[in-house]
């Protein structure tokens, strides 16, 4: 009996594991498609607010265009007249522990000068209807692709509104909604250490999320295009003309990221192949750190640890301004706590490990999804050993033109070297970010332009 069940039990087996895979990323049904826009927010959050009131039900977000208001100026501050709740600080942290992250926890125990000031929470966000249509159409369509890393049948929408593990919720975040032309003229990139020292730069920032863009060409449909990247350093004048050329595909494993620099000093553009993962950018930060985690997730196992209540960066128009000087805004040894605003929103937390085979400098990362923007807010970073190494916090933009919450700067920390890295600030500049302008034709984004713009 044992000796004839040999093979069919072992084929059944096989059957079985077969399927269970193919259902850890099954499409959704049409009963749960049914709930976007019903007990679901169009995008998947929960419409309804908390038990306790302290999370209001969400009723549309924020769509009312400012009276007067012209792109490139800064966003009001919603909220300016809003006292803090509370501010947590190291001690009375504990009061709050069961809404902090291990790196606020962390942050607050190494830093007197770090502090979370806790504001009245409004569910801002909202993207515009076509996005929402898109997602009702592609949600039970939307799954990965065979090698597990990419999505198909699915374009101008997150894929999972309806997560089901830790994968489909960062793919939510690597594809969500955050414009269709990102445009900030001149963006400040700072580097400071507790000891004074600051490395600082100045750059344009062009992003061209043909994902969401309704007349993106058949062209870069056909190849999967998802965004196209360039940058072009403008200070100090020893980088000046210093640039960066991405273009992001949906399937990083058949269409991996494409990337050039440009060398002024040289006159020269040359591909840059390891333009990713854990390859160092900044002294304190990794290629994959820009925007909490980008491209290829192939080196991580992704765990969903269900939702939590946790105050996190929301609603950041105040910190975002061009009105604030850049002494006033990165002091030290953090940023200028009095500038941010935190909420309490419910997060989905994802736990990332390196996969046994993988290697990344980064062990383990929990990432903070906002239920609401599918952005990740928060993140906590392992090293090898285990320990909390470096944290980071998303402080987005609330742009009610558009409509959509994105944008704004991130700031890692590292709490072992005793420094922090923030990217895409405008204090101090001419102009705000721009998150649905007119994009360039597709030769702006080719290595020959790029040189043409570094001269």
């Amino acid at each position: 009996m044992i000796k004839n069940c040999k093979k069919s039990c072992m084929a059944v087996s096989l059957l079985s594991l077969a399927l269970s895979a193919a259902s850890a990323h099954a499409v959704i049904t049409a009963d749960q498609v049914a709930r976007l826009g019903a007990d679901l927010t169009p995008v998947g959050a929960e419409r309804a607010g908390n038990a306790e009131g302290t999370i209001p039900e969400w009723t549309g977000g924020l769509t009312q265009v400012p009276a007067g208001w012209e792109r490139g100026q800064d966003r009001p501050d919603f909220f300016a007249d809003e006292k803090p709740l509370v501010v947590i600080t190291a001690a009375n942290m504990a009061d709050h522990a069961d809404k902090l992250t291990e790196g606020m926890k962390a942050m607050l125990k190494q830093y007197p000068e770090f502090s979370i000031p806790v504001y009245p929470t409004h569910r801002t966000a909202a993207w515009p209807e076509y996005v929402y249509e898109n997602i009702r159409n592609y949600a039970t369509e939307a799954v990965f692709a065979e090698d597990g890393d990419a999505i198909k049948n699915v374009w101008g929408a997150i894929p999972f509104p309806v997560p089901q593990d830790g994968k489909e919720v960062i793919r939510n975040h690597q594809t969500r909604f955050v414009g269709t032309y990102r445009e900030v003229p001149s963006a400040v990139e700072n580097t400071l250490y507790n000891n004074g020292q600051r490395l600082e730069w100045t750059y344009s920032n062009n992003v061209h999320f043909t994902y969401y863009d309704q007349n993106a060409s058949a062209e870069d449909k056909e190849q999967g295009v998802m965004w196209k990247y360039v940058s072009t350093m403008l200070t100090p004048s020893r980088d000046s003309g210093e640039g960066i050329l991405l273009l992001e595909g949906l399937n990083p494993t058949l269409n991996p990221r494409q990337a050039w620099t440009y060398d002024p000093g040289e006159r020269r553009v040359r591909r840059a192949p390891n333009f990713a993962f854990d390859t160092p950018d900044r002294p304190v930060n990794t290629i994959d750190d820009y925007d909490m985690i980008s491209g290829s997730l192939e080196r991580y196992d992704f765990k969903l640890l269900g939702k939590r209540e946790i105050y996190v960066p929301y609603n950041n128009n105040g910190l975002n301004k061009t009105t604030h000087s850049i002494e006033e805004t990165y002091t030290l040894p953090v940023l200028n706590p009095d500038l941010t605003r935190y909420e309490l929103h419910r997060v989905w937390v994802v736990e990332a490990n390196v996969k046994p085979e993988e290697r990344h400098i980064y062990s383990k990362r929990v990432f903070y999804v906002d239920e609401d923007t599918w952005t990740i807010l928060a993140t906590d970073k392992y090293d090898n050993n285990g320990s909390l190494w470096r944290v980071a916090y998303y402080y987005p933009i609330t742009a009610p033109e558009v409509p959509v919450t994105a944008g704004g700067m991130w700031v890692h920390y590292d709490l072992k070297v005793g420094a922090y890295y923030s990217l895409m600030g405008v204090q101090g500049q001419e102009s705000s970010q721009i998150f649905d302008g007119q994009p360039p034709e597709s030769s702006f984004y080719t290595p020959a332009a790029m040189r043409r713009r570094g001269r």
